[in-house]
């Protein structure tokens, strides 16, 4: 009776997925791909799941569009203007090789600041689907410049405004992008503060997004 008392008490932890395996969402496990942080949030917000995405106001929208990691879907084009020493703005757990990841919230560039970043001291600036995040996107984009040397590249990638998907009208977006940018307004942002277009692809891609590289005059 005693040896039996002593592997209960020792297996009791195991007796409770008798009853089922403990409510743990999968989002709350260290380390889970951005996809699973979606799933409940795109849900409970009207997207209906169907294989492979998700379907909104109409439209179908592959998952790849939810787990991150958008860059890559760029990396090639990129790399053709952004050499030497830059910076990768809003980089998460994907930076641009070669480049400094910087970042606020996630990934190795949480440990640098845009603000230690010398003024005219890199190649190029580089930034994949971030400025959509930033209400005061004009004067990040000042900062941005500011970090050039005269003749670096400044190379955006973000999301085109055919997208449903990444509105703000979309509750599952509404909280987390500020504005919806397209190829003309960041033009001519650009042009504005005097650089020149070397490239820009008006999309939407495969990756429902658009891209404009500029470079800063020497």
């Amino acid at each position: 009776m005693r040896l039996l008392k002593h592997l209960l008490k020792k297996f009791q932890p195991y007796f409770r997925w008798l009853d089922g395996p403990p409510h743990v969402l999968l989002e709350e496990f260290n380390d889970a791909p951005a996809l699973f942080h979606a799933y409940h949030s795109m849900v409970e917000t009207g997207h209906r799941r169907v294989p492979g995405g998700w379907v909104y106001e109409g439209e179908f929208y592959p998952d790849y569009l939810t787990v991150g990691g958008n860059s890559y879907a760029i990396r090639r084009t990129a790399l053709k203007y952004c050499n030497g020493h830059g910076l990768d703005i809003g980089a998460a757990h994907w930076p641009l090789p070669g480049a400094t990841p910087i970042d606020t919230e996630s990934g190795p560039g949480t440990s640098n600041r845009i603000e230690d970043i010398p003024n005219g001291s890199q190649d190029y600036v580089f930034s994949s689907h971030c400025l959509e995040h930033i209400l005061e996107w004009e004067k990040a984009l000042d900062t941005w410049i500011r970090k050039i040397k005269p003749g670096g590249i400044l190379f955006v990638y973000l999301p085109h405004p055919s997208c449903k998907l990444w509105h703000m009208s979309n509750p599952f977006m509404k909280n987390i992008h500020k504005w919806v940018p397209d190829p003309e307004t960041i033009s001519k942002a650009m042009t504005d503060r005097g650089l020149t277009i070397i490239d820009r692809d008006d999309g939407p891609d495969h990756f429902y997004s658009f891209y404009v590289c500029a470079r800063r005059p020497s």
